[in-house]
């Protein structure tokens, strides 16, 4: 799987490592494709703060990569006391960097087969679908933009279930490090991993893996879309051809999600709500005036959606090589009158690159390889389990 995941990209192979028994399991997994494949490895890992253990374990982290031979990097997060999403996004931001720092276009994460059943049960308590209740998934963009731009990220262990990884560690006398806060009641988490204990084994993995095969062809299906309809011009304006398109309501509603990211140039998704309100518009022929949403303006044009930048929420400066997350410096430099109306107010004031079709270009590769190792993965779901020579 990681070989797989590694072919075509450069730099060393960045792991993220809390020292949890999923996250040792990937580095000796990864220690020993490493060296069967003349890679190198990089392993990260952050000391959040939020524990008084924290710095203690990031060092031991730290350490046992020494022991492995491979570079390391502690990184250290002080940011304070967040939400969850807060925690996620800091760390992959921070993760983000300093793969890129280091060259690497690919950062393995350790979720495992028990982490999608639990998202799932947990996804399906609030209103959703069975398809969108599927996460994560094999391979990703990194959800953070533009630190991320360029970086997949790869969890090759989500054949395999956190017991069967913790029983293997043991059998090959491996320790890892038991976070308090996973046993927590006060985390949801926490609460659906109880329930699980009391569920059906053998039919929550098959539906769990019903549900992945279903999220497969749906990725599969909007990576067609995306790198099939849509076309972005030199001055970042996206155009999206819906002659013919006869995309089922919730796939468009993923569609225009992405799309809206891209155009907003950053890495928050348009509200959910707001989103299904244009997916039902545009399947009526609408809008029939300009929309703004999520950071970007949309108009049609016949059997034609423009997708641009609200200027109102447009970051107008560079930061670091990057103008609004849209463009990089480049050789474009059409004068303002000459642009498009939906991006006219939101170009650099130097010449430039745009770097959304790049964007979507990424986004597009990673869901078709994603649902291509997701499918592979739903078929497999019974027979999981890590073999002595990875650990």
């Amino acid at each position: 799987m990681i070989d797989r995941m590694a072919a075509g990209r450069k730099g060393p192979v960045a792991i993220a490592v809390s020292g949890g028994s999923d996250s040792v399991a990937l580095l000796l997994c990864a220690h020993d494709w490493a060296s069967r494949a003349g890679r190198d490895l990089l392993i990260l890992t952050v000391d959040h703060g939020l524990r008084p253990e924290a710095a203690e374990e990031a060092a031991s982290v730290v350490e046992r990569a020494a022991a492995l031979s491979h570079k390391s990097r502690l990184l250290t997060w002080e940011g304070g006391a967040p939400s969850q999403a807060q925690a996620r996004e800091a760390r992959h931001r921070l993760l983000a960097e300093a793969a890129k720092d280091a060259g690497s276009e690919l950062l393995l994460l350790g979720h495992t087969r028990t982490d999608v059943e639990e998202t799932m049960l947990m996804r399906l308590a609030r209103p959703t679908t069975l398809t969108a209740s599927v996460g994560p998934q094999p391979v990703s963009v990194s959800p953070v933009w533009p630190e991320g731009r360029g970086l997949l990220i790869g969890r090759p262990l989500l054949g395999l279930r956190r017991p069967e990884i913790m029983a293997s560690l043991s059998a090959a006398g491996e320790s890892w490090i038991s976070d308090p806060s996973n046993e927590s009641g006060a985390y949801e988490r926490v609460r659906i991993r109880r329930l699980v204990r009391g569920l059906d084994e053998a039919r929550l993995h098959r539906i769990a893996a019903r549900a992945m095969m279903l999220r497969a062809l749906e990725d599969a299906r909007l990576a067609a879309l995306v790198g099939r309809r849509v076309e972005v011009d030199p001055s970042g304006l996206m155009s999206v051809d819906l002659q013919g398109c006869k995309a089922p309501q919730l796939l468009m509603r993923r569609f225009l999600a992405l799309l809206l990211q891209a155009a907003s140039g950053g890495s928050r998704a348009a509200p959910a709500a707001s989103v299904d309100t244009l997916a039902l518009d545009v399947a009526s022929a609408g809008p029939t005036s300009r929309v703004t949403l999520g950071g970007a303006w949309i108009q049609r044009r016949g059997a034609e959606l423009l997708i641009g930048r609200d200027p109102g929420e447009a970051r107008l400066e560079w930061r670091g090589g990057v103008w609004d997350g849209r463009y990089v410096q480049g050789a474009c430099s059409l004068d303002r009158p000459d642009l498009p109306f939906l991006v006219r107010e939101c170009v650099p004031d130097a010449p430039w690159k745009e770097i959304v079709s790049q964007r979507l270009s990424v986004w597009a590769d990673a869901l078709h390889f994603g649902a291509e190792l997701g499918s592979e993965l739903a078929g497999d779901y019974q027979t999981p389990r890590l073999s002595p020579a990875q650990t």
